[in-house]
């Protein structure tokens, strides 16, 4: 099984991706990779974390372009082209409210679930517990193994709870459904195990060096897998914001902090036109969501709001 996480910098999606992998190695018994590759290195920036499990050996070490399971821990990453990343039989795994109507697309409120237990939206342990639910590879009980074996003691507690959780919002314990979502294509002894289907060429780099062009992807798909377009970049969110301010203007009294506390400036004064401050605004193509702003109100007139899509058809 393979499985490409999207995600911003700082919800946890690497450790989501190595504790999977932690999961089907250390407990389930089988080998596991797991990897990620960023942009810009930092809070908030678009990212990718990979997580690959197979029977034997795993020579292929190249980001994934398809996978039987497509995490998006962030609503505001799913965008159009979606599908292209679907192995046949592939799911996706939605962080959002709303159910999808195509089949392929499997959502959960993560950010609820993990608020619910931890105070704060932190959804990458949610999707763990899901992908438990839908998987014939590993088991809850392994979930369980593999965020003890990655996390600190004072955080496995409140994770475990929060995988319970998941595993039971998303139905878990049905293999039909996993058989028939994931396209399970071996069964070793009683434990269905989805295998690596790597070339001929891919399962003798586990003995060998390849050349760069024989199986290694070229310098520009690596780049393929961290880098947005412009477009998305601007019209997005400036491809960092996962929370936006909204202002209260009925409360608002002028104070100016929020414009003078604002790290990139995104908040201007908006005049009259006799020149006098009558309100302020946030420009959004360049706002990051930090919520310095929000902290720093002493009129608490500002509140941070999840950056969510329409619900998709």
């Amino acid at each position: 099984m393979e499985v490409i996480w999207h995600a911003r910098g700082g919800q946890g999606a690497f450790t989501a991706a190595r504790a999977l992998g932690a999961a089907a190695a250390l407990s389930g018994g089988l080998h596991a990779l797991a990897f990620p590759t960023f942009g810009p290195e930092r809070r908030g920036a678009p990212m990718r974390a990979y997580t690959k499990i197979a029977a034997s050996p795993i020579g292929d070490r190249s980001a994934l372009r398809q996978a039987d399971v497509v995490a998006y821990l962030d609503e505001t990453l799913f965008d159009d082209g979606w599908e292209a990343e679907l192995k046949p039989g592939g799911i996706v795994l939605l962080n959002a409210p709303h159910p999808a109507a195509d089949p392929r697309i499997v959502c959960v409120d993560a950010d609820a679930i993990s608020a619910e237990v931890l105070g704060r939206p932190i959804p990458n342990t949610v999707l763990l517990g899901a992908i438990a639910a839908l998987s014939d590879v590993v088991t809850l009980e392994d979930v369980h193994e593999g965020i003890k074996a990655t996390m600190s003691v004072r955080l496995q507690e409140a994770n475990l709870r929060i995988a319970d959780a998941a595993f039971k919002a998303v139905g878990g314990g049905g293999s039909a459904r996993a058989s028939q979502e994931l396209d399970a294509r071996v069964a070793a002894g009683a434990r269905p195990v989805t295998v690596h289907d790597a070339s001929e060429a891919a399962r003798q780099n586990v003995t060998r060096t390849p050349y760069l062009r024989e199986t290694f992807a070229l310098p520009e798909d690596f780049a393929r897998s961290t880098c947005f377009t412009g477009g998305h970049l601007v019209s997005e969110n400036a491809g960092w914001r996962s929370v936006r301010p909204v202002l209260d203007e009925t409360v608002c009294t002028l104070c100016l902090q929020c414009y003078l506390l604002c790290p990139d400036g995104t908040i201007f004064k908006v005049r009259d036109e006799e020149g006098n401050v009558e309100r302020v605004a946030v420009d959004f193509a360049f706002c990051k969501g930090c919520g310095v702003c929000a902290k720093a109100c002493p009129a608490g007139c500002i509140r941070m709001v999840p950056e969510r899509k329409e619900a998709r058809a």
